[in-house]
């Protein structure tokens, strides 16, 4: 089986990061709708569940997709003689890892309830519990599309499932249905992704090499519980400040700070194409053995890796009243200072949690775990300290400095592991492209979100200040286009 070019390639991660960008687009369909279909004490506790169901199911997906692809994509060059006997295996864990967790998760939904001060969520965590098991077979598909590299067929999976989602959840809310039957829509839209991923696989087809006689396949358990851990850290590092502020702060600012928290998530989850992109192929870099240009192509990485996390992060951050009154009703505006604050340090954890997807790609496990449980605890430990006094700016100071310790820690695991480094002439450049974008936005007058011809402004004002960082990247030469293109060839 010949390994695509390294142009297809490139496209891929393009693709990838346009399903990417649908998913957060789809995402934010669903926050603003609902901000502006229910209150925001509904909304509050629909963003926490959110964040609950959150943690299972993307262990869940992360786990058994990576799980399968790594062992996959590690035959890829042999033609995957193993293709059949590893889809066996990733169905059988799915079903012990998935059914278990949706008993759980079923069985916890009133005591977590209860524990978050607020019996009015245990219906909505009843029947949200489902959706591990059918995300557990899913991902097993959605893994063996990845490791195969039928990258176009993966990112139309993303789309899909975003698109159900989305609207299945929205024309629940529109029709005055009740918590349960909104998220329920959730439910329906994972079995219905389901059912189109088998459609998938079977239409992408089995790969030359694959042998219905070879039934002995390489070892997938120990890894997969080993990911169960890992992503179990990752999520509960993207929702444990939303969790403390649930249980120590009025509804109503639960839901104002949820909306700043998802759109500080922005960042972060466009580094999720980066990371399905760059697990198959640096597993296969590592299997040549070619550590000189695992080096050098992981500093390449660290380096743009950074450069978009910060471009995305000193735009959020110095345009933060404005995207508030440009996404959300204006009590929302409420929650400007903590999003200025939350989009860096989710971006510090963006890129914390990417380089520990290269960590496990590379069989590291340990090492990745260390990248995400270290700011997992500091992060709670902050929070339940500060939270219950300083409420949700606690809290979003908290997640600053994480996210900076984050940033720190797994920059230097990647140095000790790999010998990849950012640089400090690079850094400092990038530094410079954030500060001339503060610099401009503290100079222009604030802009009101009423009205279209107000949201137009807001738009012209975010456009403004992401021209102004690009231009002083390019000035400085922070990146060039000869640096991308050898990222997008891995080479």
């Amino acid at each position: 089986m010949a390994p695509p070019s390294k142009a297809t390639l490139g496209r891929s991660g393009a693709l990838l990061g346009v399903a990417k960008l649908w998913f957060l687009v789809s995402a934010y369909a669903i926050t603003v709708g609902l901000t502006h279909l229910v209150p925001p004490s509904v909304y509050g506790r629909y963003y926490v569940v959110a964040r609950i169901v959150a943690v299972p199911n993307l262990v869940l997906v992360y786990t058994m997709l990576f799980a399968v692809s790594r062992p996959m994509a590690a035959q890829f060059e042999a033609g995957v003689p193993a293709y059949y006997a590893l889809r066996r295996r990733g169905v059988r864990l799915a079903v012990i890892f998935g059914g278990a967790a949706s008993l759980a998760f079923l069985a916890a939904a009133r005591p977590v309830a209860d524990l978050l001060r607020d019996p009015a969520l245990a219906a909505p965590l009843a029947v949200v519990a489902p959706i591990s098991l059918v995300y557990a077979l899913y991902a097993v598909n959605l893994g063996t599309l990845n490791a195969l590299r039928r990258f176009p067929y993966q990112a139309g999976l993303d789309i899909f499932m975003a698109t159900a989602k989305a609207g299945l959840i929205l024309s629940a809310a529109a029709t005055g249905a009740s918590l349960a039957l909104t998220v329920g829509g959730f439910t329906a839209a994972s079995v219905l992704s389901l059912g189109f991923s088998v459609v998938l696989v079977a239409v992408a087809g089995a790969p030359p090499g694959a042998d219905r006689s070879v039934h002995k396949a390489p070892p997938m358990a120990g890894f997969a519980l080993a990911l169960v851990v890992f992503t179990a850290c990752v999520n509960l590092l993207q929702s444990a400040d939303v969790l403390v502020v649930k249980r120590y702060v009025a509804s109503d600012r639960v839901g104002f700070y949820s909306s700043a928290q998802q759109v500080a998530l922005v960042p972060l989850s466009l580094m999720n194409a980066v990371s399905l992109l760059l697990f198959p192929l640096v597993a296969s870099l590592e299997g040549a053995g070619d550590r000189r240009r695992i080096a050098a192509y992981l500093s390449e990485t660290m380096r743009v890796t950074t450069l978009l996390l910060v471009f995305m992060a000193s735009v959020g951050a110095a345009a933060a009243p404005e995207i508030q009154a440009l996404l959300f009703p204006k009590a929302y505006g409420a929650a400007a200072g903590e999003l200025a604050l939350l989009v860096w340090g989710f971006s510090g954890y963006g890129f914390a949690i990417t380089m520990a997807w290269v960590l496990n790609s590379t069989g590291r496990t340990r090492a990745a775990l260390v990248v995400v449980l270290v700011p997992l605890v500091v992060v709670v430990a902050a929070t339940l300290a500060v939270v219950p006094s300083a409420g949700t700016a606690g809290a979003a100071r908290a997640v600053l400095g994480t996210g900076g310790l984050a940033y720190l820690l797994a920059a230097w695991v990647l140095a000790r592991t790999f010998d990849a480094r950012v640089g400090f002439d690079p850094l400092l450049r990038i530094a410079l492209c954030a500060a001339a974008v503060a610099a401009v936005a503290a100079f222009l007058p604030p802009v009101a979100g009423a009205g279209l011809v107000g949201k137009l402004r807001i738009v012209g004002r975010l456009a403004l200040l992401a021209g102004v960082f690009a231009g002083t990247a390019a000035a400085v030469r922070a990146v060039t286009l000869d640096d991308l293109r050898r990222l997008r060839r891995g080479t």
